[in-house]
């Protein structure tokens, strides 16, 4: 026998101080109609600049890393386990975090995340489109930083995902507003980024210099991937981009709607950028049950 259960989450999130402290509620609870008895947990994937300073003290609750990664520019993954929540009730959780010094001014995309474990079998959660919250940063405006010697920011074609179906091929394209002819990047570039909510990067068409920071399995935890780009973005003009091909695929039993990640682009080596603010931003994929839209 399993358990109706209806799982949900939402965030209240607060501002940082000019020191860079800040925090935020995570509200997970349980609509029903039936207890969850098996393993159910928060997971939350920090925005680019933004660290968990300590883990979360939760009661009834077990908080752990799943990722860590201090670099500003790559995301690290947190997890609250529970041994269930009762029909009709919630938890709170305050976690605390720390703003990167030099982090720019448009706020960061990450996510909060509550469902059942991939082990639990005995409490079924058929309704997944409030299980995932999305977290942005807000912060104190800072002034414009010093122009640095490259420009880099990116974008892809919102290509729709079957549930369930085949992985498509997703054209980003890589700018390098800075650029000129014969004139781009001197060194490697790297564009990090998160898998959406149910949403995975087949193994199969991965591009060259693709390689995995943290994978992981359950299609309610993101992996975390990073692309190598190699020197010369922007060499044909700054309005001419480099463009490749990632595979994406939208898992079975995904929720339909927008469900967004968040992804980063930035230079390495000689190369400097002193704005961030258009090298992130929110990576929208759109969930459907057919391919017509």
């Amino acid at each position: 026998m399993t358990n109706n259960v209806n799982l949900y989450c939402n965030v209240k999130m607060g501002q940082f101080d000019s020191s860079g402290n800040g925090s935020m509620v995570v509200t997970c609870g349980n609509f029903g109609p039936d207890n969850a008895t098996g393993s159910v947990s928060f997971k939350f994937i920090t925005p680019f600049y933004v660290n968990v300073p300590t883990l979360p003290t939760v009661t009834g609750g077990t908080s752990s890393w799943l990722y860590q990664n201090t670099a500003a520019a790559v995301p690290s993954i947190i997890k609250v386990a529970f041994s269930g929540i009762a029909a009709g009730s919630s938890v709170a959780i305050t976690v605390s975090l720390k703003l990167d010094a030099n982090a720019p001014t448009s706020p960061a995309a990450g996510r909060a995340v509550f469902t059942t474990d991939a082990g639990n079998t005995v409490d079924v959660d058929s309704d997944l489109t409030r299980n995932s919250w999305p977290v942005y940063t807000v912060r104190q405006s800072v002034n414009s930083p010093t122009p640095g010697s490259v420009n880099l920011y990116y974008v892809h074609h919102e290509v729709p995902l079957v549930i369930g179906g085949s992985a498509q091929e997703i054209p980003f394209l890589f700018y390098n507003g800075a650029g000129s002819l014969l004139s781009g990047t001197h060194s490697v570039s790297y564009f990090t980024f998160s898998t959406p909510f149910y949403t995975r990067v087949p193994s199969s068409g991965r591009p060259p210099g693709f390689s995995a920071l943290y994978e992981n399995n359950d299609p309610a935890i993101p992996s975390v991937y990073q692309l190598q780009l190699p020197a010369g973005i922007g060499s044909l003009g700054a309005g001419v981009a480099t463009t490749v091909d990632i595979p994406f695929q939208a898992q079975s039993g995904a929720p339909f709607g927008h469900y967004g990640s968040g992804g980063i682009y930035v230079p390495s080596g000689t190369d400097t950028q002193g704005d961030y603010s258009n090298s992130h931003h929110r990576m929208p994929f759109l969930l459907v049950a057919t391919g017509a839209v």
